[in-house]
């Protein structure tokens, strides 16, 4: 196959450890949830093994091409989001529009200015702007980063084959690209190892939900001399014709991506050429790369965990791709469950504080499939050239802020008890809210610096504390009483809810909201105590795919030669 040119970023050079006989975590995979899941725990101070098979990123698929804000907001506290914007071969400035058209060479039908969250001006909204760049690149950063930690092992060239649970720890299988086994003791499993996860196989969770029946089919080419009268675009969407479908730039060095919904994998390697020459409306120089079939698929694991494994990414979850969500997920997963690993391991919040890992991921990952699954009855090939429908049936795709940072981990048994925050109605629009399990709204401060900057590692209390002092030193008092970190931050002079105590989450989510500071119930939000307003039913309601009620589980999702798509395109 050939692989797809590419700008040279930097090399990445694996330098393989010897297999530790036991670690704290054990990651099941390298790609981007696993990638993110070490960069995390590496970010609290704890060590890990990942395990990853394959030795070096592919380039010839791009798969997902959009970087989220929130995935960039982590990024950024990583330290990384600078070293991704110089690795994308597109800078945002380059583009931020989505146009549809009648072809590449044809008439422009609308523009979508500002998608995906790609903005060069400074919003108050987000401490980081989108980010067009292969899926590929975004791995090779993550690698290089992980690889410069010292509390990460990254090996390559081996698979997960095994797991033995000990109780207080698991045993892991490891077969190496020769075939030779080891075992790994491990206090906790991520299963980060995708559609046919083994880690999901073994803990006995299956896949519900169902897959849309028409097949899609990618196309990797390169065509320098390929320009279009419309402009720049980090997307082209061609609808109205037969030959509809949706295309895009790679780099600025004449490597494209294209979709075609609707193409089944026979036809796609017949008429490759064809079918490209359509998108564009004219004859085009050009050469095939690589080709990519794949189906849509709206699946969720029917659970999450059991004992200390836990599933994160596409092992729990498979979405479309339509609005770039599943990749940026996966590494919210991610997120989630490794800060709350590390604040077990570091002796300040108990083992349950790890039980609220599936309600928090479940209610977003069902919005996020429902999302990605509305856009279903909308490919280019059921659009027609028509402006105004196509901006009603499009927008929530290119803009879907609510979405993105509007999720809220409310109800969660780790968060302060009260009513589940409300179904998102416009995923459009982000309404920045304090209410305890969302998202701490952003602000840039006088100096430049965005408020994220300031945040701790551990918890952090935002709030007039000059106004409380003595019920501030108390809760300082009662956290180092139970070892729990915690940074103290005055609230900005200007910020709209300066007079509010917050209690911050290692993930920037909100745990607790009062106005007097000792009302702040430490054992909860650190997993030592069971909220009393936690019913049953709500229970019930976080612990089942409801979005996919009444399908049957789906065993086999990735056949041969035909790729089950989660975050795999757009």
């Amino acid at each position: 196959m050939l692989q797809v040119t590419k700008p040279t970023i930097f090399v990445v050079t694996i330098q393989t450890r010897s297999t530790p006989a036991q670690t704290t975590v054990l990651v099941a995979g390298g790609g981007p949830s696993g990638l993110a899941a070490a960069a995390e725990l590496a970010h609290q101070g704890i060590d890990c093994v990942v395990i990853e098979p394959r030795p070096e990123v592919a380039h010839s698929r791009p798969r997902a091409k959009t970087t989220n804000v929130r995935t960039m907001e982590h990024f950024r506290r990583w330290r990384i989001a600078d070293t991704v914007r110089r690795a994308a071969p597109l800078a945002v400035s380059w583009s931020q529009r989505v146009t549809f058209c009648a072809s590449l060479t044809g008439e422009r039908i609308l523009d979508f200015d500002g998608a995906f969250g790609l903005t060069t001006d400074r919003v108050d909204h987000f401490a980081e702007p989108g980010q067009q760049v292969p899926q590929p690149m975004v791995e090779q950063v993550l690698r290089g980063h992980v690889l410069s930690s010292r509390k990460v092992d990254f090996r390559v060239g081996g698979s997960v084959v095994g797991l033995d649970d000990r109780g207080a720890w698991v045993d892991v299988r490891v077969r190496d690209a020769e075939g030779v086994e080891t075992v790994i003791s491990a206090r906790y499993v991520l299963g980060c190892d995708g559609a046919s996860s083994v880690t999901r196989q073994q803990i006995g969770a299956s896949y519900v939900g169902t897959s849309d029946p028409r097949p899609n089919f990618n196309v990797v080419f390169s065509a320098p001399e390929l320009e279009t009268p419309l402009g720049r675009a980090v997307q082209y969407w061609i609808v109205g014709s037969a030959g509809a479908g949706l295309m895009g730039r790679l780099d600025l060095s004449g490597v494209w991506w294209a979709i075609f919904p609707g193409v089944g994998p026979e036809r796609g390697a017949e008429q490759a050429s064809a079918l490209i020459e359509q998108l564009v409306g004219a004859k085009v120089d050009h050469e095939v790369l690589a080709t990519d079939s794949w189906t849509a698929r709206m699946l969720i694991s029917d659970t999450f965990s059991k004992g200390r494994v836990y599933l994160v990414g596409e092992s729990a979850h498979l979405n479309p791709p339509w609005g770039g969500h599943g990749y940026n997920t996966s590494v919210g997963d991610a997120v989630n469950i490794a800060w709350k690993i590390a604040a077990v391991e570091q002796g300040w919040a108990s083992a349950d504080l790890l039980d609220s890992y599936e309600p928090e991921r479940r209610r977003v990952v069902e919005q996020t499939v429902a999302s990605a699954a509305s856009h279903l009855g909308s490919l280019a090939g059921d659009l027609s050239a028509d402006a105004r429908s196509i901006e009603v049936a499009k927008r929530s795709e290119f803009y879907s802020l609510g979405l993105v940072l509007g999720y809220s981990y409310a109800g969660s048994p780790a968060v302060q008890p009260g009513p589940m925050a409300p179904p998102l109605l416009d995923l459009t629009v982000y309404v920045p809210s304090t209410a305890p399990g969302g998202r701490l709204p952003h602000q840039w401060l006088p100096d430049g610096s965005s408020l994220f900057d300031h945040l701790g590692a551990g918890m952090t209390l935002l709030g007039p504390l000059s106004a409380n002092a003595d019920q501030v030193e108390r809760l300082v008092a009662r956290a180092a009483d139970r070892g729990i970190p915690l940074t103290c931050l005055e609230s900005p002079p200007n910020y709209p809810w300066r007079d509010e105590f917050l209690l911050i989450r290692p993930d920037q989510h909100i745990a607790w909201r009062t106005t007097q500071p000792d009302d702040i119930d430490l054992p909860l939000v650190t997993g030592h105590r069971s909220p009393d307003a936690w019913p049953a039913s709500r229970q019930d309601d976080l612990t089942r795919p409801s979005v996919l009620q009444g399908t049957a589980p789906v065993m086999d999702v990735a056949g041969p030669g035909d790729r089950p798509a989660a975050s795999s395109q757009t």
